[in-house]
């Protein structure tokens, strides 16, 4: 009998510690399935973050209706960062005269693909004379550099020596006209020649040189405030051009609200993905100083091409070029898969299509993150959108993609009063806008509104006519497609609904034109 009791009374303790284990599994799960983050900073704009959020809890890990091939794309200058990491790059190239380019090199690699070298383009308003002017005023100058402190590497001066050198007139001639010339390229040029033209700065490094220098170049920017600083070359050295000016902006970093960002996607099954306009290189080593690197699946970026010794020449690489993997040991791992693109615009694209699509089952991206015409085509095109942020840079005029997307934003807010789910049922992607502080250290606002440099009052638009075209949209009660394709192509003045010169780009494919 006692033996019968102790055997009941093992049973009774066995299946308590069985339903305590059991509560505690299903607790455990409970907590498992709320520890998968959502975005919890005060300084987002309050509808980004529920736009967010709502995405994470309809698209994440935690949805019944949650997809492993699901991805989201970023652009980085100005998007993931707040200001541009290559213009800051170049500014550090110049500070510590980071070449591999000989005198007798500089004007062949300045030249690539400019067109007319003797045309007047004084009407730009950056320079009083020609192509061949400006560059014969920095070969002269790089050359008596060269000879006099040189001769320059990859790896650039050091401290010392890089102060040294800034202290002679010959210095500021060269890094003003060269800064400056770059400038003008991308006034005068198409964007495709543009656009890659300053990668051919680095014209005999290897991809690792200049990944190095980039990285001592954000490790010094990114912790500064933010200023303005102006370059005017002395009217002291004999030049053709005279004396010129050009200001720049110091300052550079990436905010803990898209760290938040990037852990959150990652965390809820969303691979991210970076498409940059900038140089492979250059970007990687943002990624990795501004500590991203862990939440990020890989990214694409501008490639050039290489001689037989890994040394970039000055040619874009439109069929090798390939991005990188980030590996979880902190390394990066080059692709196989060719971009085969310049990587803006529509190149954006072709570049997601061919090298990131094929990885999920050729699904394209879930959501888009940008500010500018250059990531308006993968912002807009692709069917599998539900979501796209804009980073409010408040100068982007009807003129650029940004400052459309802007007024969508604002559209779908106020007017059509679209939340995540009542967009999706539209079958529409969900545009937000988000604002940013630009002074001090650069952070982000609880608000669409964002204050630029020097500036108290928040801008929501760069000027009245973003108001116009808005109140166009409102007023005819356009649909999302009609709008984006109607504003998206530029017009002249004549042919222009509402009198207003507006368009960006000189053809379409349209929205939602690719799954």
């Amino acid at each position: 009998m006692d033996i019968q009791l102790c055997i009941n009374a093992m049973k009774r303790l066995i299946s308590a510690l069985l339903c305590v284990s059991m509560l505690f599994l299903i607790s455990g799960c409970s907590q498992k399935s709320k520890m998968h983050q959502r975005l919890e900073r005060n300084d987002w704009a309050d509808d980004v973050k529920a736009a967010v959020n709502d995405m994470l809890s309809n698209c994440g890990v935690d949805s019944e209706d949650y997809k492993e091939d699901t991805y989201a794309v970023f652009d980085f200058d100005n998007t993931s960062s707040i200001f541009d990491v290559e213009d800051q790059l170049c500014i550090y190239q110049l500070e510590v005269m980071a070449f591999e380019i000989k005198p007798e090199q500089m004007s062949k690699v300045l030249f690539t693909d400019l067109s007319d070298h003797n045309a007047d383009l004084t009407s730009y308003g950056l320079i009083k004379g020609s192509y061949n002017d400006i560059i014969g005023d920095i070969v002269n100058a790089y050359t008596y550099l060269y000879k006099t402190y040189g001769p320059f590497t990859a790896k650039g001066l050091d401290e010392a020596k890089a102060a040294q050198v800034q202290k002679d007139a010959q210095w500021l001639e060269f890094a003003t006209k060269l800064r400056l010339l770059y400038e003008l390229v991308g006034e005068v040029e198409s964007s495709s020649i543009a656009y890659p033209w300053v990668l051919y700065w680095f014209y005999g490094m290897t991809e690792d040189e200049v990944y190095a220098l980039a990285k001592k170049s954000h490790e010094k920017y990114t912790a500064v405030e933010t200023s303005e600083v102006t370059w005017t070359s002395p009217d002291t050295v004999k030049s053709k051009i005279g004396s010129v000016s050009y200001t720049w902006t110091s300052g550079v970093g990436v905010t803990e609200n898209m760290k938040e960002l990037w852990s959150s996607l990652e965390d809820n099954g969303i691979d991210v993905w970076v498409c940059s306009a900038s140089c492979t290189a250059a970007v990687r080593a943002a990624i990795d100083v501004c500590g991203l690197h862990d939440y990020i699946t890989g990214m694409l970026a501008m490639t050039t091409k290489t001689d037989a010794d890994g040394k970039f020449i000055n040619a874009y690489d439109y069929e090798t070029g390939c991005g990188y993997y980030a590996k979880e040991d902190g390394a990066w791992e080059k692709m196989t898969t060719p971009t085969r693109a310049q990587t803006f615009l529509d190149g954006k694209v072709t570049a997601i299509t061919n090298a990131i699509a094929p990885e999920y089952n050729n699904h394209g991206p879930i959501a888009g993150f940008m500010d500018s015409t250059g990531d308006f085509n993968f912002c807009t095109e692709y069917k599998t959108l539900k979501l796209v942020c804009c980073f409010n840079r408040a100068n982007r005029k009807i003129t650029d993609g940004g400052g459309l997307i802007a007024e969508i934003a604002m559209y779908q807010k106020d007017t059509l009063e679209y939340t995540f789910e009542k967009a999706s049922e539209a079958g529409d992607t969900l545009y937000v806008l988000q604002g940013r502080d630009e002074n001090g250290m650069r952070a982000f606002r609880n608000s669409n509104l964002t204050l630029r440099y020097g500036a108290e009052v928040g801008k929501l638009f760069a000027n009245d006519d973003n108001n116009t075209q808005l109140e166009y949209i409102v007023n005819n009660n356009m649909s999302v497609a009609d709008a984006l394709n109607t504003f998206a192509v530029k017009t002249g003045e004549d042919h222009s609904e509402f009198g207003i010169k507006y368009g960006f780009l000189d053809k379409y494919s349209g929205y939602h034109t690719h799954e």
